[in-house]
Protein backbone atom coordinates (compact mmCIF):
# COMPACT_ATOMS: atom_id res chain seq x y z
CA UNK A 1 0.00 0.00 0.00
CA UNK A 2 3.20 2.48 0.80
CA UNK A 3 4.38 1.57 -2.51
CA UNK A 4 1.53 2.55 -4.53
CA UNK A 5 0.87 5.67 -2.91
CA UNK A 6 4.21 6.85 -3.32
CA UNK A 7 4.19 5.80 -6.88
CA UNK A 8 0.43 7.84 -6.94
CA UNK A 9 2.02 10.70 -5.86
CA UNK A 10 4.94 10.93 -8.58
CA UNK A 11 2.74 10.53 -11.23
CA UNK A 12 0.57 12.89 -10.31
CA UNK A 13 3.37 15.53 -9.52
CA UNK A 14 4.95 14.28 -12.85
CA UNK A 15 1.79 15.23 -14.70
CA UNK A 16 1.30 18.54 -13.52
CA UNK A 17 5.16 19.61 -14.32
CA UNK A 18 4.77 18.14 -17.66
CA UNK A 19 1.52 18.97 -18.83
CA UNK A 20 1.55 22.72 -18.07
CA UNK A 21 2.74 24.40 -21.49
CA UNK A 22 3.71 27.99 -21.37
CA UNK A 23 2.07 28.91 -24.39
CA UNK A 24 2.76 30.93 -27.47
CA UNK A 25 4.60 34.46 -27.60
CA UNK A 26 2.30 37.19 -29.09
CA UNK A 27 3.61 39.86 -32.01
CA UNK A 28 6.15 42.14 -31.40
CA UNK A 29 4.78 45.70 -31.61
CA UNK A 30 6.18 48.40 -33.28
CA UNK A 31 9.08 50.38 -31.87
CA UNK A 32 8.30 54.39 -30.91
CA UNK A 33 10.12 57.24 -32.65
CA UNK A 34 13.17 58.78 -30.55
CA UNK A 35 12.77 61.42 -29.20
CA UNK A 36 15.28 64.86 -30.33
CA UNK A 37 18.23 65.27 -28.19
CA UNK A 38 18.61 68.73 -25.91
CA UNK A 39 21.24 70.26 -26.09
CA UNK A 40 23.87 70.05 -23.26
CA UNK A 41 24.06 72.91 -20.42
CA UNK A 42 26.84 74.27 -18.71
CA UNK A 43 28.80 73.50 -16.46
CA UNK A 44 28.70 75.19 -13.36
CA UNK A 45 30.37 75.77 -9.94
CA UNK A 46 31.04 73.46 -7.73
CA UNK A 47 28.04 73.88 -5.15
CA UNK A 48 28.09 74.07 -1.09
CA UNK A 49 24.93 70.98 -0.96
CA UNK A 50 22.36 73.55 0.03
CA UNK A 51 24.74 74.79 2.91
CA UNK A 52 24.36 78.05 3.62
CA UNK A 53 27.13 80.36 5.44
CA UNK A 54 26.99 84.03 6.63
CA UNK A 55 30.33 86.69 6.16
CA UNK A 56 32.15 87.57 9.10
CA UNK A 57 30.28 89.30 10.98
CA UNK A 58 31.94 91.72 14.01
CA UNK A 59 32.01 91.47 17.27
CA UNK A 60 28.44 92.99 18.56
CA UNK A 61 28.58 92.48 22.17
CA UNK A 62 28.10 95.89 24.07
CA UNK A 63 31.25 96.85 26.09
CA UNK A 64 31.31 97.80 29.96
CA UNK A 65 28.55 97.21 32.03
CA UNK A 66 27.44 94.79 35.21
CA UNK A 67 26.24 91.57 33.30
CA UNK A 68 27.99 88.32 33.33
CA UNK A 69 26.27 87.30 30.79
CA UNK A 70 25.43 89.26 27.46
CA UNK A 71 24.14 88.32 23.87
CA UNK A 72 24.14 89.46 20.31
CA UNK A 73 22.01 88.07 17.42
CA UNK A 74 24.14 86.50 14.36
CA UNK A 75 20.50 85.42 12.01
CA UNK A 76 17.49 87.31 13.57
CA UNK A 77 14.40 85.46 12.69
CA UNK A 78 13.19 87.50 9.76
CA UNK A 79 16.81 86.51 8.25
CA UNK A 80 16.16 82.95 8.87
CA UNK A 81 12.91 82.53 7.56
CA UNK A 82 14.09 84.79 4.27
CA UNK A 83 16.96 81.55 3.98
CA UNK A 84 13.70 79.40 4.11
CA UNK A 85 15.48 76.78 6.09
CA UNK A 86 13.98 74.69 9.80
CA UNK A 87 17.10 75.22 12.27
CA UNK A 88 15.13 72.17 13.98
CA UNK A 89 16.13 69.64 11.63
CA UNK A 90 19.29 71.64 10.35
CA UNK A 91 23.22 71.36 11.53
CA UNK A 92 24.00 74.67 12.71
CA UNK A 93 27.56 75.25 13.24
CA UNK A 94 28.98 78.83 15.00
CA UNK A 95 33.11 79.91 14.63
CA UNK A 96 34.56 82.53 16.24
CA UNK A 97 38.12 84.47 15.04
CA UNK A 98 40.77 87.10 15.84
CA UNK A 99 44.58 88.02 15.92
CA UNK A 100 43.73 86.99 19.28
CA UNK A 101 42.85 83.59 18.68
CA UNK A 102 45.47 83.06 16.04
CA UNK A 103 48.31 84.11 18.51
CA UNK A 104 46.56 81.87 21.51
CA UNK A 105 45.80 78.73 19.78
CA UNK A 106 47.36 79.01 16.42
CA UNK A 107 44.04 78.53 14.45
CA UNK A 108 42.06 80.88 11.53
CA UNK A 109 38.94 80.33 13.82
CA UNK A 110 37.41 78.02 16.29
CA UNK A 111 34.37 76.21 16.99
CA UNK A 112 32.09 77.72 19.56
CA UNK A 113 31.69 76.70 22.31
CA UNK A 114 34.62 78.21 23.30
CA UNK A 115 36.28 78.40 27.42
CA UNK A 116 38.82 81.59 27.55
CA UNK A 117 40.18 80.34 30.52
CA UNK A 118 42.57 82.71 31.50
CA UNK A 119 39.63 85.44 31.52
CA UNK A 120 37.33 83.00 32.69
CA UNK A 121 34.83 83.69 29.80
CA UNK A 122 32.54 80.57 27.78
CA UNK A 123 31.87 81.80 24.49
CA UNK A 124 29.20 79.58 23.38
CA UNK A 125 25.45 80.04 20.75
CA UNK A 126 22.00 79.27 20.99
CA UNK A 127 19.32 78.44 18.56
CA UNK A 128 15.98 80.23 20.30
CA UNK A 129 12.90 81.68 18.45
CA UNK A 130 14.37 81.39 15.20
CA UNK A 131 17.30 83.12 15.70
CA UNK A 132 20.96 82.55 16.06
CA UNK A 133 22.54 84.81 19.13
CA UNK A 134 26.16 84.59 20.41
CA UNK A 135 26.47 84.35 24.19
CA UNK A 136 29.26 85.51 26.51
CA UNK A 137 29.23 84.20 29.96
CA UNK A 138 31.62 85.46 33.08
CA UNK A 139 32.35 81.97 34.48
CA UNK A 140 34.52 83.60 37.35
CA UNK A 141 35.21 87.58 38.52
CA UNK A 142 36.76 88.70 35.31
CA UNK A 143 36.15 91.19 32.75
CA UNK A 144 32.55 90.85 30.97
CA UNK A 145 33.77 93.09 27.70
CA UNK A 146 34.09 89.49 25.34
CA UNK A 147 36.20 90.96 22.92
CA UNK A 148 38.68 87.67 22.74
CA UNK A 149 37.09 87.31 19.30
CA UNK A 150 36.55 89.86 16.48
CA UNK A 151 34.22 88.03 14.30
CA UNK A 152 31.39 85.70 14.17
CA UNK A 153 29.96 82.77 11.19
CA UNK A 154 27.64 81.01 11.16
CA UNK A 155 27.09 77.84 8.85
CA UNK A 156 23.68 76.11 8.16
CA UNK A 157 23.85 72.59 6.87
CA UNK A 158 19.73 71.79 6.46
CA UNK A 159 18.17 68.86 7.01
CA UNK A 160 19.00 65.68 4.63
CA UNK A 161 21.85 67.37 2.96
CA UNK A 162 23.96 65.62 5.81
CA UNK A 163 24.82 62.80 3.56
CA UNK A 164 26.71 60.24 4.65
CA UNK A 165 27.68 62.13 8.14
CA UNK A 166 26.34 62.68 11.32
CA UNK A 167 25.51 65.91 13.31
CA UNK A 168 28.64 64.72 15.66
CA UNK A 169 30.47 64.32 12.91
CA UNK A 170 29.96 67.78 11.87
CA UNK A 171 30.92 69.17 15.05
CA UNK A 172 34.38 67.38 15.35
CA UNK A 173 35.37 68.71 12.46
CA UNK A 174 37.89 71.95 12.19
CA UNK A 175 36.56 74.49 10.76
CA UNK A 176 38.88 74.12 8.09
CA UNK A 177 37.75 71.18 7.08
CA UNK A 178 34.29 72.18 6.85
CA UNK A 179 34.97 74.96 4.67
CA UNK A 180 37.08 72.36 2.78
CA UNK A 181 34.15 70.03 2.68
CA UNK A 182 31.54 72.60 1.52
CA UNK A 183 33.67 74.54 -0.59
CA UNK A 184 33.60 77.78 1.72
CA UNK A 185 34.45 81.26 0.66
Amino acid sequence: MKNLVKCLIIVTISLFIFSCSDGEDGAVGLAGQNGIDGVDGVDGDTGTANVIYSDWIPNGFSVGGGLNQKVFTLANSQEIIDLDIDLDISVVLVYARGESVLLAVGLEAVPLPYEYRSEEQLYTYSIDSGQIRVLGLVTGGNSNDFDFFEDYRYVIIPGGVAAGKSVADYKNMTYEEIVDLFNIK
